[in-house]
């Protein structure tokens, strides 16, 4: 009797944490010379909440420290021992080899990153900018090139996830040098998509040790010096 209540319990909190969501929430606002970042993270229903506020710049140096260190035991009693860094790019030799890194890594585990951008939802993107030049020329010109970027670029996005757009509103303010920015939305993930696609990785890890094709550099994820 016991034991079916224990085994029923548990079946319970699996499912429930399963079906939970990790939301994050990612806001940056620019005005002028200040700007700041804004992390808001929660998961297990709200139970487990996460908040960090702090300049760009404050934030890319405490970026530039972290690293994720893993280790995955395969079925033939090997050690994978990896790690995850993220650091600024000093060089364009450093540029490039972050390319290289990261075409490679998605070649690799195609299938889970391809499996992760259909389950995830971005939710609420929202985009704000003021902008301009003393030239008026070169304002109508800007205005017109960052339109059409944006277009393409949330366009392409969307094709791959399921992207909510709220609200995008570009402004060009002609005879005057102005830049305001503030872009913010929410990612939404089932906490069990995460797990299965944890369990893709793993089992990506395993068959390249057996075929001998193993991405043996270090992921860095790099993102540009400011």
């Amino acid at each position: 009797m016991y034991l079916l209540l224990a085994i029923t319990a548990f079946s319970i909190v699996a499912l429930a944490l399963f079906h939970s969501h990790l939301k994050l929430k990612i806001s940056y606002k620019r005005m002028e010379n200040n700007d700041i970042v804004t992390l808001a993270a929660s998961a297990f229903f709200g139970i487990i909440r996460y908040k960090a506020e702090l300049p760009f710049l404050d934030f890319v140096k405490k970026m530039d420290n972290f690293t994720l260190r893993f280790r995955l035991r395969l079925k033939s009693g090997k050690e994978i021992q990896d790690e995850i860094r993220l650091k600024r790019i000093e060089s364009l030799d450093e540029l490039l080899s972050s390319l290289d890194d990261i075409i490679s890594c998605y070649r690799l585990n195609k299938r889970a990153i391809r499996y992760l951008a259909k389950k995830a939802q971005i939710r609420d993107f929202s985009l704000y900018s003021a902008f301009g030049f003393d030239d008026a020329y070169i304002t109508g010109v800007m205005y017109g090139i960052l339109y059409t970027a944006i277009v393409n670029f949330l366009t392409f996005i969307k094709a791959h996830i399921d992207l909510q757009i709220k609200e995008i509103d570009l402004k060009p303010v002609f005879n005057k040098e102005v830049f305001h920015l503030v872009l913010s939305c929410i990612i939404d993930i089932k906490i069990g998509h995460i797990i299965t696609a944890l369990r893709m990785f793993i089992k990506t890890s395993r068959g390249s040790e057996i075929d001998g094709t193993t991405y043996s550099r270090s992921y860095e994820n790099n993102y540009g010096k400011y």
